[in-house]
């Protein structure tokens, strides 16, 4: 059987395969955090409702402190430190993904960014608007935010099980929903979601940041410098009544994007540092793996790996570094400690029935898709946005669906509003019970409006 060989890909093609690779691994990244998420999910469920519940309850309200000599004293539960300690972490790259997409990315341009801008504007008012229709009043009126934002992982997870049907077009433009969502969530908990500020700590926040910005400024590169000024800002934060995952969202919107040598720089000195390296090294090239390198040629080495990694932004640098450590540890601990509701003592019609529940459910599998689709057809009618190429009304519709998948975000924000147990456990039903459904149907919705690729 004759074998068929692929055409080669020509200068342009190589070129646009090149600038996807980000996305597209982003993407996969997501897909498998969104499966990992899922396990987690059902563990934390059937581990808060086993005979080994008190474990459960005992591992996160565990007490843990740290002291740095007499300057600081933090005790907290094991919960605690996950949701304002871990999730900072997340809230980093968040800030550092917004800021990649607002500078380079998908939302670099207005025409690029109208449609996600518009969608993440409906998507979050309407959500908002329907769970405040339920709690006007009483105890979850506080709750308006948690129906808001879209869970990244869990919709790019959903997607990718359509595998090559989906348009890549049609998961840029869910990828770009989701950060505009994220933005607009991490607005909503700076100004509606804080405690009462305290001056002298904010101030010494905003003292810090500025110097993290001098920093930048001044071409220090020493990454453990910025950690440790990263920690005191964090804390600063902490004690300021500002909830201290907005220090991580600050921190990542100063890294620069920029790299300290551009591309043309590096080609050059890569070229005349490689010939250095030969030639220093031709004394010892064929030798045994054991024969030292000359002191001259291990020098010209370090010039090289020094330049290789300032070649690369800060950003990207760090974004490549800790990304998979956010999907794939910080984001399943996270829904393992919050996603355990305690289901033996409630009655699931009175749940069910609840203000909260409703609202939230509601919110998430009613107003997301109709405030994506409404927003996202005024605009094109009005002529500010077009769709996505090889994308259809029915396609957007079905991400509008999947935008109901709130969970991680919206369990944050549950936490933050309700803050009581009893009165969270409702936002929790029907966060969980949303993702599920949003799930579901926006996966067969995608399913019928996408035609399977030969």
């Amino acid at each position: 059987m004759a074998t068929k060989l692929k055409a080669p890909k020509n200068k342009a093609e190589e070129i646009l395969e090149i600038g996807l690779m980000p996305i597209q691994r982003f993407m996969s990244l997501e897909a498998a955090s969104g499966i990992l998420l899922i396990i987690s999910t059902i563990v934390a469920l059937i581990w808060a409702n086993s005979s080994a519940r008190d474990s459960y309850v005992a591992l996160f309200q565990a007490n843990i402190s740290l002291s740095i000599g007499n300057l600081v004293y933090l005790e907290h539960s094991f919960l605690e430190w996950i949701n304002d300690g871990l999730m900072v972490i997340f809230f980093f790259v968040v800030g550092l993904e917004i800021k990649r997409e607002l500078t380079i990315g998908e939302l670099s341009t207005p025409k690029k960014a109208a449609l996600p801008i518009f969608a993440a504007i409906g998507g979050m008012v309407v959500p908002a608007l329907i769970y405040h229709m339920f709690n006007m009043d009483g105890a979850g009126k506080s709750g308006w935010g948690i129906p808001m934002a879209t869970d990244i992982a869990f919709a790019v997870g959903v997607l990718t099980l359509l595998g090559k049907r989906v348009p890549f077009s049609l998961r840029v433009f869910l990828l770009a929903l989701a950060i505009v969502d994220d933005l607009g969530a991490v607005l909503v908990i700076a100004m509606f979601y804080t405690e009462q500020i305290s001056g002298p700590a904010l101030g010494t926040a905003a003292i810090l940041l500025c110097f993290s910005i001098l920093m930048n400024k001044a071409g220090v590169r020493n990454i453990f410098v910025y950690l440790v000024v990263g920690i005191f800002i964090w804390l600063a934060f902490l004690k300021s009544g500002v909830h201290a995952t907005i220090a991580g969202v600050i921190l990542g919107f100063i890294t620069p994007i920029k790299a300290w040598f551009d591309k043309d720089f590096f080609v050059k000195q890569v070229t005349d540092i490689t010939d250095k390296v030969q030639k220093r090294l031709k004394g010892v090239l064929g030798t045994s793996h054991k024969t030292p390198i000359p002191p001259e040629a291990m020098h010209t080495m370090e010039e090289l790996q020094f330049l290789t990694r300032e070649a690369i932004s800060p950003l990207d640098r760090i974004v490549h570094a800790l990304h998979p450590w956010v999907m794939f540890v910080i984001m399943p601990l996270f829904a393992l400690a919050n996603a355990g509701v305690y289901l033996g003592n409630i009655d699931i019609n009175e749940v069910m029935h609840n203000s909260i529940t409703i609202g939230t459910f509601l919110g998430l599998v009613v107003g997301k898709p109709i405030g994506i689709i409404i927003t996202c057809l005024l605009a094109v009618k009005l002529k500010m946005a077009t769709l996505p190429e090889g994308v259809n009304w029915a396609q957007i519709f079905g991400v509008g669906v999947l935008g109901g998948i709130g969970f991680t975000m919206a369990l944050f924000v549950s936490h933050l509003a309700l803050k009581a147990p009893e009165i969270e456990m409702y936002s929790k039903v029907g966060i969980l019970t949303a993702s599920l459904v949003t799930s579901v149907v926006g996966f067969f919705i995608l399913a019928v409006s996408t035609k399977k690729k030969a």
